[in-house]
């Protein structure tokens, strides 16, 4: 007898409940649903989390990230007060384009550079009415920013510094910091208006220290640190504290107790060998771009009738010394060449010297290779003292 077997198994399959049959056709789709719904809800808190670090990292670093924050210093500034912090890591561009406007008047000196006047306080030059515009790790774009902040908010000065250094014509694509990239729309700004090309905007975005925001470890650390710490950030009538430093409405800031007991002498030579042994041999680069930057931005000033000075700031002596006769001292030299040839085409002033046995600044007086102490800072404000031909008010450019 021949079995027609389709039909048995057609038979078979008619005795099974309808309900049955229907789950045994659906298993082979679930089980191949359940990988995608884990995927999913996977995916889903992945990105819970990282929110969730991201923001944590963010709220912990207002000084850093939140322009809003910036302006809440700059206002307890206007109120009169200091305002103290964990330490300079923080974007002090922000603050700058937060706290210039609201200057009541404008200084007859104004500082612009990097962190080699971050100590030059007001009472160094008592009788001049003076501001610090430093920012931290300055390139040539910072010197054009910070200018079209002062033409901007009307408060150009009788006299200017622009801070000329080792690095300050530094091509972008050798710079290894990230801090200068927060040099916002001003720098675009002044570059139209000097007719310079400006770099783009992806060129310059942060885009690391935004990536950091993901850190877990960074979110640890900062926790640890806000909620242990035995005072937290914010506004001060005090000017010197323990754990926390203090910035100042001048522009310039205070170290903390413990960081002063960090710049020991042993700190400061330690500091200078070892960083004069790593750049004794490594050529100082210049970028061409840069150097016609400034020499734009001083004529547009010292047309505007500002009595513009050129500084170079001076090493420590330890540090100097070491260098000397090499690679670096001749890039050195090669800045300076370039900073007289600016000066003597628009009759600016030049001020310092990267030697500071030319300028008068023993070892002592440094905390490191290159950031001095107040009482090297007072002679160089001694030379940028307002002249009394500056005395007319410099006008601002259409």
């Amino acid at each position: 007898m021949q079995i027609d077997h389709d039909a048995a198994t057609f038979d078979r399959a008619a005795g099974v409940p309808e309900e049955l049959r229907a789950k045994a056709d659906a298993a082979p789709a679930a089980v191949n649903e359940r990988p995608l719904v884990f995927l999913g809800i996977l995916f889903v808190t992945v990105l819970v989390v990282m929110a969730a670090i991201i923001a944590g990292n963010w709220r912990l670093t207002p000084m850093q990230f939140s322009q809003a924050r910036m302006e809440a210093v700059a206002e307890a500034f206007a109120a009169g007060e200091n305002y103290a912090n964990w330490d300079l890591n923080i974007d002090i561009r922000g603050m700058r384009r937060a706290h210039i406007p609201l200057l009541e008047e404008t200084p007859e000196l104004i500082i612009q550079g990097a962190s080699h006047w971050q100590e030059a306080s007001a009472d160094l030059i008592p009788d001049v009415s003076y501001y610090n515009a430093h920012v931290h790790r300055d390139y040539y774009e910072d010197l054009l920013a910070v200018a079209e902040l002062l033409i901007r908010h009307d408060r150009v000065p009788q006299t200017l510094v622009l801070t000329i250094r080792d690095q300050t014509f530094l091509p972008v694509d050798r710079r290894t910091d990230s801090l200068w990239r927060y040099i916002g729309p001003e720098y675009h700004d002044m570059a139209q208006r000097l007719g310079l090309e400006s770099h783009s905007w992806v060129d310059i975005f942060p885009f690391a220290d935004y990536v950091g925001l993901t850190s877990l470890v960074s979110l640890r650390e900062k926790a640890v640190q806000y909620f242990t710490a035995p005072m937290r950030p914010g506004p001060t009538k005090e000017d010197k504290l323990q754990t926390l430093d203090v910035l100042m409405p001048d522009g310039s800031i205070r170290w903390s107790h413990e960081h002063d007991a960090i710049f020991t002498p042993e700190w400061s030579r330690a500091h200078a060998l070892e960083n004069a042994a790593a750049r004794k041999d490594a050529p100082i680069v210049i970028d061409p771009d840069g150097v016609k930057a400034i020499d734009r931005l001083v004529g547009l000033l010292t047309e505007m009738g500002v009595d513009v000075v050129l500084a170079h700031p001076p090493f420590n002596p330890i540090f100097y010394n070491e260098i000397l006769g090499t690679e670096y001292d001749r890039g050195l030299q090669r800045v300076t060449a370039i900073t007289a040839r600016i000066a003597a085409t628009h009759g600016a002033r030049v001020i310092g010297s990267f030697n500071p046995n030319a300028v008068g600044c023993s070892e002592e007086l440094y905390i490191d290779m290159e950031h001095s102490k107040p009482a090297c800072l007072r002679i160089l404000l001694e030379q940028a003292r307002p002249q009394p031909k500056t005395a007319a008010i410099a006008r601002r450019p259409e």
